[in-house]
């Protein structure tokens, strides 16, 4: 007859060694409130990849603002001694008329520096530095004046028109590089400019971006593939994007001319211009932040890059125009207007990447100890490799107890496990040598001195 008590629970050696017992342990811990459970303190903000990638989108705007605004200005700008100037000027230039009214032109009077044949309309204003921008008679400019204008230029079917948008009395000296320049050679560099303004930016924040990560992982490789794919694809992509967008602005900047008025663009002209501006950047945007999905051949990477850069880029682009009113109102053209517009479609773009990222991510390894404790590795294809090998796409370098090939990381449908390459080089999971397990919310991952928790978005 059995002596066993029928109440007795017997457990074994591999149940009480099982993870579920790990699961039940950290839940009771977690109820009483005990610290180092739940509240992980590992979790660094700068190594989060929205402010990294936000950081660095700042950066290429403003490393494209700095490359391509020296040759690009709304109103071209020349200065010297005026040489002859009427009160009246008969126009006979029907077909070099502007979007704005056409009665600015009924009336006007002309000036000539430096050869060049400039009117002064009654839309001319001077620029003072305690009254803002006030209305020029052109009575009021002299022959020997020293003036510098802020001219409008058009050119069609081989003639030239000059009209002024602001003077300057007294201007500071300018240097001998940019005095060279005739009104022409600025409207070509203009032009150029105009041209290429979305590729560069667009390439030059795909190249911080794609970089990006590579550099904090310590892995220059990486960096320099995904940054010159970045650069290329965020280049084509900008010059394609751009076409589109033109088509898309033009109209509606046109639009928006119309509604133009003495006191320059009314509400209904201004609405209409951010909504076309919006819509192009939008567009632009979208190209920035595919690079690094495309090199590391990741589909999640490359929608995460597209919807960031969409989202960036309408920020950017609603920005733009309220910033030029409040912040540079008064000024001539749009420097300040564009470094900030770009930096926050920068900034934008980045940082919406990386929101994108926090928000659709399946699966992720947060290191908890060792070099780069708070970043966060996305699960990002379905087998990534964890080794000290600069190839590996998980690297753990400065740690002399990692091998080059370590441990293999793969997704199996809504799961995760993880393998030691090698019985020589352990992997451990909750504190217990694997050779291969399938991984849970909450496991702790230590690979040599190098420490994970594995977490998951819950369905």
């Amino acid at each position: 007859m059995s002596t066993d008590n029928p109440n007795t629970i017997r457990i074994s050696k591999d149940e009480a060694l099982s993870t579920h017992v790990d699961d039940m342990l950290k839940r009771q811990m977690s109820m009483r409130g005990d610290p180092g459970v739940t509240r992980d303190r590992s979790r660094a903000w700068y190594y989060q990849n929205w402010f990294v990638f936000g950081l660095v989108g700042l950066l290429g705007a403003l490393a494209a603002w700095a490359v391509l605004e020296p040759m690009y200005s709304d109103y071209l700008y020349i200065q010297g001694t005026v040489t002859a100037a009427t009160d009246f000027e008969d126009l006979n230039h029907a077909h070099l008329r502007t979007d704005k009214d056409e009665a600015f032109l009924d009336n006007a009077g002309a000036i000539t520096i430096k050869g060049e044949k400039i009117l002064l309309l009654d839309t001319t204003r001077e620029i003072t530095k305690d009254r803002g921008a006030l209305r020029v008679q052109p009575d009021s400019v002299h022959v020997g004046d020293e003036i510098g204008v802020y001219v409008e230029y058009f050119e069609r079917n081989g003639d030239s028109l000059s009209a002024a948008e602001y003077i300057v009395r007294s201007p500071a000296p300018q240097s001998p590089g940019k005095a060279k320049y005739t009104l022409h050679q600025l409207q070509s560099r203009k032009t150029i400019a105009g041209l290429i303004w979305f590729p560069v930016v667009a390439g030059l924040i795909g190249l911080f971006i794609g970089a990006a990560d590579g550099l904090v992982c310590r892995l220059p490789r990486r960096a320099l593939l995904c940054g010159l794919v970045g650069l290329f694809v965020g280049f084509v992509g900008g010059f394609v994007s751009s076409i589109i967008a033109d088509i898309v602005y033009a109209p509606l900047t046109h639009l928006a001319m119309k509604q133009y008025g003495s006191g320059g663009l009314t509400s209904l002209g201004f609405a209409v211009q951010m909504i076309g501006r919006s819509l192009a950047w939008c567009l632009a945007g979208s190209a920035m932040g595919l690079g690094q999905g495309i090199a590391l051949r990741s589909k999640r990477l490359l929608i995460y890059g597209l919807l960031g850069g969409i989202v960036g880029g309408l920020l950017g682009g609603v920005l733009f125009d309220p910033i030029e009113v409040f912040v540079t109102g008064g000024s001539p053209g749009a420097t300040m207007s564009r470094m900030i517009g770009f930096g926050v479609i920068g900034l934008a773009v980045g940082a919406t990447i990386g929101i994108v990222e926090l928000l659709a991510r399946d699966a992720w390894l947060r290191m908890t100890q060792g070099p780069l404790t708070g970043k966060e590795f996305l699960v990002f294809k379905d087998v990534m490799n964890i080794g000290s090998s600069p190839r590996s796409d998980i690297y753990l370098f400065n740690d002399s107890q990692v091998a080059e090939n370590h441990a293999v990381l793969r997704a199996v449908g809504d799961e995760c496990e993880i393998e030691a390459k090698q019985s020589t080089s352990p992997v451990l999971l909750n504190n217990r040598s694997v050779t291969r397990a399938r991984l849970r919310h909450g496991d702790n991952v230590t690979i040599g001195r190098t420490s994970f928790v594995f977490q998951q978005r819950k369905s």
